[in-house]
């Protein structure tokens, strides 16, 4: 079964060359001075772990973010970002071994309407795997 090692959200991010570049990481906090508030970029940075026999079959994984009632704040349309992924054998690998592939997801422009917990959530095959925590907080309730 393709599995997700790990989800990163950042600032900024790209996958090449079979790797992560990645840039402001480990962040789960928001500081807004008012609502609605717009974050420029939130780039979520996973890794997929694909078993040799689950190469070359397509397998759909999707990132969301939701607000605290589990309801999608992404623009309808699009929804949710994501599709099918298939991850092929190259000549070079060795027969049984996994394959490592690197996505990055970029959510520009994200609208979150007021303060309070929101979660992005990577799904495959339509089921939550992974889920990363983020906190918007009033610039007002800080100076409080």
């Amino acid at each position: 079964m393709i599995t997700i090692d790990y989800m990163v959200v950042a600032d900024a991010a790209t996958a090449a060359e079979g790797k992560h570049y990645i840039h402001g990481a480990g962040w789960d906090t928001i500081f807004a001075q008012q609502f609605p508030a717009v974050h420029s970029s939130i780039a979520v940075a996973f890794l997929l772990r694909v078993p040799w026999n689950d190469t070359n079959s397509p397998c759909r994984v999707e990132v969301d973010l939701l607000d605290a009632d589990d309801r999608s704040i992404l623009p309808n349309p699009p929804g949710p970002l994501g599709g099918p992924i298939t991850v092929g054998r190259p000549p070079n690998v060795t027969p049984g071994n996994d394959l490592l592939a690197p996505f990055v997801f970029n959510l520009a422009g994200t609208t979150f309407n007021g303060p309070g917990d929101y979660v992005i959530v990577m799904r495959r095959e339509g089921e939550v795997v992974k889920r990363y925590p983020i906190h918007l907080v009033s610039m007002a309730t800080v100076r409080s």
